[in-house]
């Protein structure tokens, strides 16, 4: 009995070790596939309604923190009329960049999305970003 629980001991401890063995060989992703799914999850939380996720996902770059909280409640609105859009369309089917660009100084990724509905229709949306301490934000 004690062999069986010192295996079940020994696979206990190699699991987390194992976990991340593989999850570190599927965390190698390329900038733009990081970019993609940064625009999918943006467009996903707008459809959901989940606000305060998507300006999670806002930097303010350009503007200061104080700046950001008090334009908060217009981004909010902007949000809510893209989810009433979304919505009034049947929600979202597939969002995919279709173009990618630098700015000239290279700190800023300008993409063309295509946004498709679940009602068929289609729609090309402007969206920039920029990595803020190593991570992909959105450009307001």
């Amino acid at each position: 009995m004690s062999a069986s629980v010192s295996l079940s001991r020994r696979c206990r401890l190699l699991l987390p070790f194992s976990l991340a063995l593989g999850l570190s060989a599927c965390a190698t992703t390329t900038p733009e596939q990081s970019q993609d799914e940064l625009v999918q999850r943006f467009y996903a939380l707008v459809a959901a309604g989940d606000f305060d996720a998507c300006i999670a996902l806002v930097s303010a770059r350009n503007i200061s923190r104080e700046q950001l909280a008090s334009f908060e409640y217009k981004l909010r609105r902007m949000l809510a009329g893209a989810k009433g859009m979304i919505d009034s369309k049947g929600g979202l089917a597939k969002v995919e960049v279709v173009e990618r660009a630098h700015s000239e100084d290279q700190q800023v990724v300008k993409l063309r999305v295509l946004v498709s509905y679940r009602d068929g229709s289609t729609r090309r949306e402007r969206i920039n970003l920029f990595q803020e301490q190593g991570v992909w934000k959105v450009q307001l």
